[in-house]
């Protein structure tokens, strides 16, 4: 492994350098990961979906100091210098770039300009992760195939829930990802995992946090994956200090389950 730990401008040129040599391999040769980016996470996206989906990770777990944001479509994605300076645009510092060679993976370590820390508030992680979207999507209009919801394929300044062809009157459709919610213990017992996958949308962890805290419930942290048409959210959180017994892990996935499929009727209806 050799190190990328350098500041935003070092960063490109290194990243340029990467993706040039990622050209020349084969799809028999090693692939390495170089330093800087930090694998462990509570959810791995299977490879099968990072070669032929957009993937956008946000990950406040594998670093202590920064937020971590993998970028991936293939091998079609390119330097991303667009969408590294919209993130700059949103009032956050790269302070790292890490590529790993042969299958386009994009990571960055990002903080808040004005604080330098970690991204923590669900709205400001939406923010990046809708950005990240946008910009993958006017750059790269063939991954609207793959950003669905409800059926209706994404296109460039077009909203994840749009659908011109829905009909209110007629039969619901059926979401493309089915809500799934999980709720778990760590060992430790002083606090609890909520794991959440459901179609995605504009908003969806903001939603979820909101949810939570509507039961009194301390909101540690929180990440979202977005992987095409799915999110896949983690959030950790406590109750008056301590993990949830079961009482309350099955308040919080019978809320969640309600209130998220309440929102796949709204957004139906909404046409």
């Amino acid at each position: 492994m050799a190190a990328i730990a350098c500041a935003p401008a070092r960063a490109l040129v290194a990243q340029r350098a990467a993706l040039s040599r990622s050209a020349k391999c084969s799809t028999s040769s090693r692939c390495t990961l170089r330093r800087g980016a930090v694998v462990a996470r509570t959810y791995e996206v299977p490879a099968a979906e990072k070669k032929t989906m957009p993937v956008v990770i946000i990950d406040n777990m594998s670093d202590p100091l920064a937020t971590v944001v993998e970028v991936s479509f293939g091998n079609v994605l390119g330097e991303l210098l667009d969408t590294i300076q919209a993130l700059r645009n949103l009032g956050l510092d790269i302070n790292r770039a890490a590529v790993t060679e042969c299958d386009g993976n994009n990571r960055f370590y990002v903080t808040d300009q004005q604080t330098s820390e970690k991204i923590t508030k669900s709205e400001r992680i939406e923010e990046i992760r809708l950005t990240i979207i946008n910009n993958m999507l006017q750059y790269h209009p063939e991954s609207a195939e793959y950003l669905l919801d409800g059926g209706a394929a994404m296109t460039p300044g077009a909203k994840l829930g749009d659908n011109p062809d829905k009909n209110p009157l007629g039969p619901r459709v059926e979401p493309l990802v089915q809500t799934q919610v999980k709720v778990s213990n760590e060992k430790s017992g002083l606090r609890s995992k909520v794991t959440v996958e459901t179609t995605d949308r504009p908003g969806l962890l903001v939603d979820i946090v909101h949810t939570l805290k509507d039961l009194s419930l301390n909101v540690i942290s929180a990440e979202i994956d977005t992987i095409g048409p799915k999110a896949h959210d983690v959030i950790f959180v406590t109750y008056r200090g301590i993990a949830l017994n079961a009482s309350m892990q099955q308040l919080v996935v019978n809320a969640l389950q309600y209130y998220l499929s309440l929102k796949e009727v709204e957004t139906d209806e909404s046409y």
